[in-house]
Order: structure tokens, then C-alpha cells, then sequence
């Protein structure tokens, strides 16, 4: 999974790939790299903003963090995930808690483990995790020297049904511990050789720590040689699990049975554990973090319970002012909905109407003042025999292409994907023996893809401008010259007619069309004038 979200390039997948790496990692007891597949996933979360999932792998280095004694990296790490997950994935919240109660148990601050304990039996909701909280609640309570607050929670746990064996060993080597703590006297050993032999078989290591110290304590001041056996037990247990604190507490059993002879070793261990500690907790970047957090819920808790008080007083009667406002707006929105509908559809209808109007009366104008008088001037020249048949049928074409000028004007433009083919058509149309049309480059323009306003303006600019050439210029070439730059787009006309008159440019009719249409896609057009020697027409505009 990993090695195809790499290739695919695929983060979704291939933070959820370090997850389930880690999670076998972790099974398989390989405590540092599961730490490594975590942070990776933890990393990969992050960026991708996943609340949930990034909430759960802090969780996971949380805790790899406690097995391995670096309990502020632990207790910073679970702070972190408590605030990502914000109440979501209550089992989690609950486990996190846990781990913050171990935490300061190790530390010996039984009553803040107490607390954190409890906040886990009250979000978890499964029995397993609750049984394994209350049990941890009654150790704490043993190390505060209250013994019968302890084995009342033990003991009410043992009349429960525990589906968990490993549990419930645990609940009874506890619960035989603490009775051994209030009175010497009591003889627990069958219990606690019971458990140890259970644990021993399930390889319950945790456990068997638990297990061999309250052994060795027990046969302290009965037997040195047993007591000194289980210390060496849970020293061997301890060192295969990496754990620190553990570590030290055997270490200081044994220091306390163990010859002189035989004790340099373990002075020298104990010595360098306790440093390498030490270095470890000053290297710690959030030392206040846990601080903050509690702070910050306490705050929040408070805000809670004074605008709590506020909302009730408030709540009976915006009930009853939401009903009414309900029905007013749901009226007033009714109406106005209605008359937006049938003021739009008016609207709409007026456009159409104005739209047709000016439509008719443009190509009226068209035809009067233009076609109208050439047609009436050719008919005076048919007329008129000494006239030339030659000038009569120049002028007949020019009627011509007036007329179809006046057509493209006003038909409806083949737009989309066959645009360029449908424009070069446009200018095959004008294309003749008289007058050659040269096209340069116009598929880097990538006109297919211009949208659709964009497509009929340049369609009629070049018609209007086409017209303007067959009527006046007198031109045996034209150029269209197009360019793409970026964004930016090009077309520059060039032809090798007369020009103006008089070195001016008049925008009138169809030049003034031109100017008006390019504008409308935010593009310029300029006009270079040059008597004799032809014109040049430059439009620009954006993709």
C-alpha cells in the first residue's frame, strides 16, 4: 500500500499506509520504529487537516513515549491530541487520559494520576477500559496510604463479571498487595504466586513487573534470598520492556538485599538512568503545555456554567418570538420571491422586445442609407448607355457584398470547438483573384477555445473590417498577422489600398462598430493610416 501511494503520489493513502505499519509495529513490540511509522503519519495528518486521524497518532507516540520513561514528551504529546480531537472518539480521549494518569503515577503525583483517571472513567463508555481505570484509581489510592478506600474499589470490581483474565489478575494480585500494605500480618502469597504464575503464562511483562515487585516487598522482611530473587526478576522484565522507572525501582531493591560486593554494577546503572533522565526532561520544547490546556478547560468550563444561567432566562421566550418571526419571514419571503419572479420575467420580455427593436432598426438604417442609394445609382447608370458595363457591374458587386455584409451582420454565428474553421471560411469568402488574403499563424491563436463572446466579436470585427477593404481600399493584398504571447493575443490587418484621406483616421459605421465590439471583451484596437501606402489595423486582447 505504502510503495503504491508513493508512486501514485497519493498522501490520502499514504499517511493511512504509516498507520497501519506503525499499528503492526507496535503489536509486534517494535517500539521504535513504531514510533517512526507514527510520527511519519502524524505528519502526513497534520497537512492534510485530518482532526481525527492525526488526534489518534499523537496518541500513539504518547504512549510509546511513557513505556519508554520520557514522561514530559508523553504528557505534552497527549495534551496535543486532546485539543486536536476536541470530545471526538471518546475511547481515544479516555486512553489519552489514561496514559496522562500514568504518567504522573510514575512521577509519584498520585493525586493529578487520580484525577486523570477519573476523567477517563467518566468519557469511556466500555466496560473493559472502566474495570482497567477504576482498578489503576485503587493502586493510587494504596500509595496514599489509603488502604480501605483501595480495596473497596478492588473488591467491587472482583464481584463484577470481568471477561478479561488478564484483568482480572491484575485486580487480584492489587487487591492482596494492598491487604499485605494495611496488615502485615495477613498471609496473601497464595494470591500473589497465583497471579504472577497467571501473568508468567500470558507474558503479561507490565504485569509481571507489577508482579515480582510486590513479591520482593513481601518476602522483604520474611526471606532476603526470595526477596532478592523477585527484585533480580523484575529487574530482568523491566530492562526487556526498556522501561526507565521500573528499572530504577529494581535496581534500588536490589541495591537495598544485594552484598556490597556485588552491588557496583547496578550503582553504576542506577547512576546512569537517573542522568540520562534527567538529560531528557531539560530537552522537553513544551514544558508548560499540559499546564495551558487545563487552564484553557477550566476557563472554558466556567464561561459554560455563567452564560448557562444567561441562555435560561432567555430560551422560554425566543421559543416564542421564533414561531412568530418564523411565519412573518416565511410570508414576506413568499411575496417578494413572487414578485422578483414576475418583475424578472417583465424585464425579460422588455429586453427581447428592445433587443428586436434596435435589431430592425439597424439593418433599416443599412438598407437606406446604404444599399438603397447604390442601388439607386446603379439603376440611374443601367439607365445611362454611355455607362460602361463594367462599371455597372462593380458597383453590382459592391451592392453584393454590402448585402452580405449586412447577412453576417445579423446572422448567428457558428461558435465553439469548429470556430477557426467556420472564421476561415469567413475569409475564403473574401478571398479573390483581385485581392489575395493572407493568413499567418492563426492556429497558435488556439481560437477553438476562446469562449463564446470572444468568438463573435473577433467573427464580426474582421467581417466589418473585410467589407471596409472590398468597398474602399482598393487593395490587391491583405495580411493577418497573429501572434500569441501568454495570455495576450494579437491579430494585426495590413493591407496595400489607399488608406484615408489626408493622413486621418474618421471611426464611422463599421470602424466605429469595431471599436465599440472590442471593448466589450476589455481588448484595444488601433488604427495606422498611411495615404496610398495602405492601412494597418492592431487588435489585442486577453485569452
Amino acid at each position: 500500500m505504502l510503495q503504491k501511494s508513493l508512486n501514485e503520489n497519493n498522501e490520502v493513502q499514504e499517511a493511512k499506509s504509516y498507520y497501519k505499519i506503525a499499528e503492526f509495529q507496535r503489536k509486534l513490540n517494535n517500539k521504535d520504529s513504531a514510533f517512526y511509522f507514527y510520527n511519519k503519519s502524524r505528519l502526513l495528518y497534520f497537512n492534510q487537516k485530518d482532526s481525527i486521524q492525526l488526534g489518534m497518532s499523537l496518541f500513539q507516540l504518547a504512549l510509546i513515549e511513557s513505556n519508554y520513561g520520557s514522561f514530559s514528551n508523553s504528557d505534552s504529546t497527549a495534551v496535543q491530541a486532546l485539543k486536536i480531537l476536541k470530545g471526538r472518539k471518546r475511547s481515544v480521549i479516555a486512553a489519552t487520559y489514561n496514559c496522562l494518569a500514568i504518567n504522573s503515577k510514575k512521577r509519584s503525583l498520585y493525586v493529578d494520576a487520580i484525577s486523570y483517571f477519573k476523567s477517563a472513567v467518566n468519557i469511556s463508555k466500555r466496560k473493559g477500559s472502566i474495570i482497567k481505570y477504576k482498578n489503576n484509581i485503587a493502586i493510587l489510592y494504596g500509595e496514599l496510604g489509603n488502604y480501605s478506600e483501595s480495596t473497596s474499589i478492588l473488591e467491587d470490581l472482583l464481584k463484577d463479571t470481568i471477561t478479561s483474565r488478564k484483568t482480572k489478575t491484575r485486580i487480584i494480585d492489587n487487591l492482596a498487595y494492598i491487604k499485605w500494605l494495611q496488615n502485615p500480618e495477613v498471609n496473601v502469597l497464595k494470591e500473589l504466586l497465583l497471579a504472577n504464575s497467571i501473568k508468567d503464562k500470558q507474558k503479561d511483562n507490565y504485569g509481571l513487573i507489577a508482579s515480582y515487585s510486590h513479591l520482593s516487598e513481601y518476602f522483604n522482611k520474611k526471606n532476603k534470598s526470595k526477596s532478592l530473587f523477585y527484585a533480580n526478576k523484575m529487574y530482568e522484565v523491566a530492562k526487556k520492556e526498556s522501561s526507565s522507572q521500573d528499572l530504577l525501582e529494581a535496581i534500588d531493591k536490589i541495591l537495598a538485599l544485594e552484598k556490597p560486593q556485588n552491588s557496583l554494577k547496578y550503582y553504576k546503572e542506577s547512576i546512569r538512568l537517573r542522568d540520562s533522565i534527567r538529560v531528557e526532561e531539560t530537552k522537553q520544547q513544551y514544558k508548560f503545555a499540559k499546564i495551558k490546556y487545563n487552564y484553557e478547560e477550566e476557563e472554558k468550563q466556567k464561561l459554560k456554567f455563567k452564560s448557562q444561567a444567561t441562555e435560561n432566562k432567555l430560551v422560554a421566550e425566543q421559543e416564542h418570538n421564533q414561531k412568530k418571526n418564523i411565519v412573518i419571514i416565511g410570508i414576506l419571503l413568499t411575496s417578494g420571491l413572487l414578485f422578483l419572479i414576475y418583475r424578472r420575467k417583465q424585464q425579460h420580455k422588455k429586453r427581447i422586445l428592445q433587443e428586436s427593436y434596435n435589431t430592425e432598426t439597424r439593418i433599416a438604417k443599412k438598407l437606406h442609407d446604404e444599399l438603397g442609394n447604390d442601388i439607386f445609382n446603379t439603376l440611374t447608370k443601367v439607365q445611362n448607355p454611355n455607362v460602361k458595363t463594367e462599371e455597372i457591374i462593380n458597383d453590382l458587386d459592391k451592392i453584393y457584398l454590402q448585402t452580405r455584409a449586412i447577412s453576417h451582420e445579423n446572422d448567428s454565428i457558428e461558435t465553439g470547438a469548429d470556430f477557426e474553421n467556420y472564421f476561415r471560411d469567413l475569409v475564403a469568402g473574401y478571398n479573390s483573384d483581385a485581392c489575395k488574403i493572407i493568413l499567418k499563424d492563426l492556429s497558435s491563436l488556439d481560437l477553438n477555445n476562446l469562449n463564446k463572446d470572444k468568438q463573435i466579436v473577433i467573427y464580426r470585427i474582421f467581417n466589418e473590417l473585410f467589407v471596409n477593404m472590398k468597398k474602399h481600399s482598393k487593395a490587391s493584398l491583405v495580411v493577418l498577422s497573429c501572434k500569441k504571447t501568454n495570455n495576450d493575443l494579437e491579430i494585426i490587418y495590413a493591407d496595400n489600398g489607399v488608406g484615408f484621406k489626408e493622413n486621418t483616421i474618421i471611426l464611422k459605421n463599421g470602424l466605429k462598430n469595431m471599436e465599440t465590439r472590442i471593448k466589450m471583451i476589455n481588448g484595444t484596437v488601433n488604427f495606422e493610416n498611411k495615404p496610398n501606402r495602405g492601412l494597418r489595423v492592431s487588435i489585442h486582447f486577453k485569452n
